[in-house]
């Protein structure tokens, strides 16, 4: 992880300069990878594991930072599995060559955001950093949307 002193916004206004997390990530094959950009250490925004069938199956430890910023870039769109199930507010982002679940990707009034796989963090975090689990299962369409909007990272670039 780096820090970096850059200006960044979201929605279209400055936030203004402020000392940033630098998290660089990606696939196992290199066809996507990512540069998130937190606003607080990764022991401070935490790691969760979320109990659907999905993550579990994936050892998923997530993160996020509404008050960051998030870059995804695709080399090969044709590589790139967007999966959804259960109420498909989300795409689970694979990639279709070495199997990788980067993240879960929402849209919603004309945003993107994203919760992020940790694991695919370079390097990762270190196991005992404890991932707590959180169960979404009880959410109807406009709690989780609602819940994400105000949770999730803001994907600021997804160039393909």
């Amino acid at each position: 992880m780096q820090s970096a002193d850059i200006s960044r916004h979201r929605a279209g206004a400055i936030i203004g300069t402020m000392n940033l997390h630098r998290i660089t990530g990606g696939c196992h094959c290199g066809n996507i990878s990512f540069v998130f950009d937190a606003t607080a250490p990764l022991g401070q925004l935490g790691l969760r594991a979320c109990q659907c069938s999905f993550c579990r199956a994936h050892g998923a430890r997530t993160t996020s930072d509404p008050n960051g910023t998030f870059a995804l870039t695709v080399g090969d769109e044709s590589k790139l599995q967007r999966y959804r199930f259960g109420l498909n507010t989300a795409d689970f982002l694979i990639c279709r060559e070495c199997g990788a679940f980067i993240g879960a990707l929402m849209e919603e009034e004309g945003r993107r955001y994203i919760t992020v796989n940790a694991n695919t963090f370079k390097p990762p975090p270190a196991y005992d950093i404890i991932a707590v689990a959180h169960d979404f299962g009880g959410e109807n369409v406009a709690g989780r949307t609602a819940r994400r909007a105000a949770r999730w990272t803001p994907v600021t670039e997804f160039r393909t």
